[in-house]
């Protein structure tokens, strides 16, 4: 397996969006925005998950409180018209069933201003499939997670306008596997004479990131609010990566020169996640119902090329060419207060996929996405609230087509939520 394969599954990860959106990416970071599929959640502010939504508005929350949450993902996939010539299933279970928690604190308004500290996955991927899968040999396991820690801060500049800011710690650690026993090569270099790739091949990085997420929120009337966020690129330079193989490798060189054997290297690359902007319009239609929407573009045409270095002097450094594009993601909601404890929430989201479909392999079988939700908040007493939320997500098929192996992917995924939010 190749380096290049560590820097695919993370920027595979990073694919901003809502739930699952244009990839594996995470916006499970507040359940009670969960609930109206994200719409608004950049201008309402609903409880201390503003710290990521929009640290701008944090003021909006008169009281200090603190908001915890966790959300629970059960994806499946069907995969169809396989062309496999190496044989295997293709059961289509390879997501776990994986929990993402977050928690939140806000000072509470201060006379204008405000603070807050919040602990959240920003970014996340794990695939693992089962050890007979037909496309083993191009992927295996893949497990991406970056946690993210961002203080914030936001001002009132007057009664109409505030501003946020918030930097952000991130951490990304990536687990990647292939299996490759008695899978013949059908493609080696120019000049070489295919071989057969034996055992398996594991490789492992991680890296700290620094970025910042800028928010500004505006209360155009005593019905409508409004709120864009702009979150920035983060840079990982991953220097101490480390790639583990076992078997004899194959030969891929002219004159069949063993590459990949088994050994353990090094393994250098530096990447960016790109920045990303979006904007949220929240508006009471009477005392009782609210609607919301919220579009959002991520800049992913910046993603060109990369470069990955390697101590194998027989492969030393490889450029990998991607075709990404830019990509954006429309969400609508509605809100209603029932009665004094409940509030009901409903929403619609559609994301296109980022990647196209050339580029589309095993790791990353993902399209466009259409995306349905429904939640609820109950008000415990006056300083407690419990909001719950389900996200139904349903992607268009997605065909992956390789000289090693060719399937139609239909993903699909449920997503639940569940949060404590207590005032002080």
């Amino acid at each position: 397996m190749k380096i290049k394969q560590l820097a695919l599954a993370i920027f595979s990860a990073s694919v901003a969006g809502s739930a699952l959106a244009g990839g594996f990416s995470l916006s499970e970071q507040s359940v009670s925005a969960m609930g109206t599929a994200n719409a608004g959640r950049a201008s309402n502010a609903q409880d201390a998950s503003v710290v990521f939504n929009n640290p701008a508005a944090m003021h909006q929350l008169k009281q200090a409180q603190f908001t915890q949450a966790v959300a629970f993902i059960d994806a499946q996939t069907k995969i169809k018209n396989v062309t496999a010539p190496f044989g295997g299933t293709n059961d289509g279970d390879m997501v776990p069933h994986t929990f993402i928690p977050s928690g939140y604190f806000t000072s509470g308004d201060k006379g204008g201003w405000a603070w807050g500290l919040g602990v959240y996955g920003s970014f996340g991927l794990k695939t693992n499939y089962e050890s007979t899968f037909a496309g083993r040999h191009l992927g295996d396991k893949s497990s991406v997670k970056v946690t993210t820690i961002q203080p914030a801060f936001s001002y009132r500049i007057n009664d109409k306008v505030s501003v946020g800011f918030g930097p952000t710690i991130n951490r990304v650690d990536a687990l990647l596997t292939k299996n490759v026993s008695s899978v013949p090569d059908i493609s080696p270099a120019p000049g070489a004479q295919p071989g057969t790739l034996l055992g398996t091949s594991s490789l492992e990085g991680d890296d700290y990131g620094y970025g910042y997420n800028l928010g500004i929120h505006s209360v155009l009337d005593e019905n409508t609010s409004v709120g864009v966020v702009y979150r920035s690129k983060v840079k990982y330079k991953i220097d101490d990566g480390t790639l583990t193989t076992t078997g004899t490798g194959a030969p891929i060189g002219p004159g069949g020169a063993i590459v990949g054997g088994a050994g353990t290297y090094t393994a250098k690359t530096g990447l960016s996640t790109p920045e990303s902007v979006e904007l949220a319009l929240t508006h009471k239609l009477n005392a009782k119902s609210t609607i919301h929407a919220g579009a959002a573009w991520t800049r992913w045409s910046r993603l060109k090329e990369l470069s990955i270095q390697t101590s194998n002097p027989l492969v030393g450094t490889t450029v990998e060419t991607f075709n990404w594009k830019d990509s954006v993601g429309y969400s609508v909601g509605i809100t209603h207060q029932h009665c004094e404890k409940i509030e009901l929430r409903a929403g619609l989201a559609y994301d296109n996929s980022p990647v196209a479909p050339a580029d589309r392999g095993v790791r990353l079988p993902s399209a466009d996405r259409r995306i349905a939700s429904i939640g609820a908040g109950y008000k415990l007493s006056p300083s407690q609230t419990i909001d719950a939320s389900y996200t139904y997500v349903d992607e268009e098929t997605a065909e992956v087509r390789t000289p090693a192996y060719s399937a139609d992917f239909h993903n699909r995924a449920s997503v639940y939520g569940l949060q404590f939010t207590q005032k002080f």
